[in-house]
């Protein structure tokens, strides 16, 4: 499977059974944060099982499937926000999965 029908593939089941969420990050100049809001990413949103609570992962962690359609390059990373349904989320881990070299996917572990 190449990158690109990878990424097709999870752009298509996102659409039909995805959630609405917005990725944030804060910018910080002196003693001010401002949000810069990326609303409208398309996401699949899910909590851990029991036998998946390893490591850091602890219960009502939640794990958010991102595609990296419409992203432009600009992935999310730790200590990064996501709002679902519109409560905050620090993302706590964020990882890459490659085909032949290219992001295909984004697995983050969310707190909050």
């Amino acid at each position: 499977m190449s990158p690109a029908e990878a990424i097709a593939m999870l752009d298509r089941a996102l659409a039909a059974n995805g959630e609405d969420v917005v990725l944030r990050r804060m910018t910080h100049l002196g003693t001010t944060s401002t949000p810069a809001d990326r609303p409208g990413i398309r996401a699949h949103v899910r909590g851990y099982r029991p036998d998946e609570l390893v490591g850091n992962i602890a219960q009502g962690d939640r794990q958010v499937i991102l595609s990296p359609s419409g992203l432009d390059g600009d992935l999310p990373k730790r200590g990064d926000l996501v709002l679902i349904a519109g409560r905050s989320c620090m993302i706590e881990a964020a990882a890459e999965i490659r085909v032949g070299g290219v992001v295909v996917r984004i697995e983050l572990q969310v707190k909050g």
